[in-house]
């Protein structure tokens, strides 16, 4: 009896199998008929914001950074490192650590089985020892020094920092110095005990695969590992104020030029994964139709010295983030927060949007959307971060086509509040 479900989506001739298996592990299969290399991604719901959560009947606290110390230590095992493994069956593999989630990649045009069992087997099997843990706090501290002393890297955290004044999304995903240095293998077997339970993690493959006879193979893997109990897990988040913690600030650091960022604080709130990515999406095309190089708000500013081509502009949404972000490269670095701040003000007083030009943005993103749909590490990384967020890779034309004008002016006017910005300079040193 077949155990999996299939869906096709008929608007991108996408065709996807599901199949949770009995531990509680989802598995999807994105077909990719006639592709040589297969991709694979193996992530579990756990990012740099889960340090204060209960499992079972206990309530922990735990260092900030242990989810992306756990991602560098899985690779390390008894038996010497994965990566190596990896590439000697011709593989490549990879990690990533983000507010939300941890995951494990490779691709491979050959052996993929065995490189799926080694996947399964590193991400499943922890290996944690008190001087392979005292070996790695040395190796994040250097890592975390390097990145101090990075500009660009600076002036975002910086600017988080001056942003949130509770929310976790504000601490750097790879902890600090100090919080690294608590970390043991306790930690790390709590925190992959309650995290790396097979219910809690999501398994994608993208590429040309006998359907079930994959399903067959993952499912047997699966039913030889220790059975489990479900994870129950309860998240802890501090409640967030709306103003920003801090309206301005500077550091110094080895530049040539100063560098500024504007961080507009919004609030997640009530809206579902539908609105989120439907906000998402039209605040990029709002945004672009102000601050792009088409924009005569550009041209503008470009012309007069306050920007130049290192300007660049964000907006992030999802269930624990909602700001936008600004920055750019400038000797004039208050000017251009005066400039930033007069435009939005200007174009919430006005009807700016145009209807010609959202069409053009419209064909544009579905186009880029389109081309991407052909990269099997594309699809399977979007597919996990979407379905995280409760919403689907393969809805985003329909969402897309929906947006309005009433839809650029009502969330650029409600997402992005002037009064409500923090703004981080970094300086030469005197």
């Amino acid at each position: 009896m077949t155990k999996y479900t299939k869906t096709y989506y008929e608007h991108v001739d996408e065709t996807v199998y599901k199949q949770v298996m009995d531990n509680g592990l989802q598995v999807y299969i994105i077909d990719k008929s006639g592709y040589n290399k297969k991709f694979a991604t193996y992530t579990t719901k756990y990012g740099s914001t889960d340090n204060h959560f209960k499992s079972g009947d206990k309530v922990y606290n735990v260092p900030d950074g242990i989810a992306h110390f756990l991602e560098h230590k899985m690779f390390d095992k008894e038996s010497g490192d994965v990566f190596t493994k990896f590439s000697e069956m011709g593989a490549s593999a990879n990690a990533f650590t983000s507010v939300d989630r941890t995951s494990y990649l490779f691709s491979a045009t050959e052996n993929f089985e065995e490189n799926l069992t080694l996947l399964m087997n590193m991400v499943e099997i922890p290996y944690f020892t008190p001087e392979k843990v005292d070996k790695e706090i040395g190796i994040i501290n250097e890592e975390i020094k390097m990145y101090q002393d990075n500009p660009g890297y600076r002036l975002y955290h910086e600017t988080l920092n001056s942003m949130y004044e509770n929310s976790p999304v504000a601490i750097d995903i790879a902890g600090t110095l100090e919080s690294i240095s608590e970390i043991t293998a306790e930690h790390l077997y709590l925190c992959h005990e309650t995290f790396y339970a097979p219910d809690n993690m999501v398994m994608i493959l993208a590429g040309d695969f006998d359907i079930e006879a994959t399903f067959n193979f993952i499912e047997t893997h699966q039913n030889k590992r220790p059975t489990t109990t479900p994870s129950n897990i309860e998240r802890f988040l501090p409640e967030e104020p709306y103003g920003v913690s801090c309206y301005n600030q500077e550091i110094q650091l080895q530049v040539t030029t100063p560098k500024v960022m504007l961080g507009f604080k919004s609030l997640p709130d009530d809206a579902d994964s539908h609105l989120r990515s439907k906000r998402d999406a039209a605040m990029l095309f709002a945004l672009d139709m102000v601050f792009g190089e088409q924009s005569s708000y550009y041209e503008d500013l470009l012309e007069r010295g306050i920007i130049d081509d290192s300007f660049n502009f964000s907006y992030q949404e999802d269930n624990l983030v909602r700001h936008t972000l600004m920055a750019v490269e400038t000797e004039h670095p208050e000017t251009f927060t005066q400039e930033i701040i007069r435009i939005i003000k200007e174009v919430k007083d006005s009807d700016f949007f145009s209807e010609k030009r959202l069409q053009s943005q419209k064909r544009e993103l579905l186009g880029d959307y389109l081309t991407s749909l052909n990269s099997p590490e594309y699809v399977a990384n979007q597919f996990t971060k979407y379905l995280f967020d409760g919403a689907d890779l393969y809805e985003v034309p329909e969402l897309i086509n929906s947006i309005t004008l009433d839809d650029l002016k009502e969330f650029f006017n409600n997402s992005i509040d002037e009064m409500n910005v923090s703004s981080v300079i970094v300086k030469p040193h005197d």
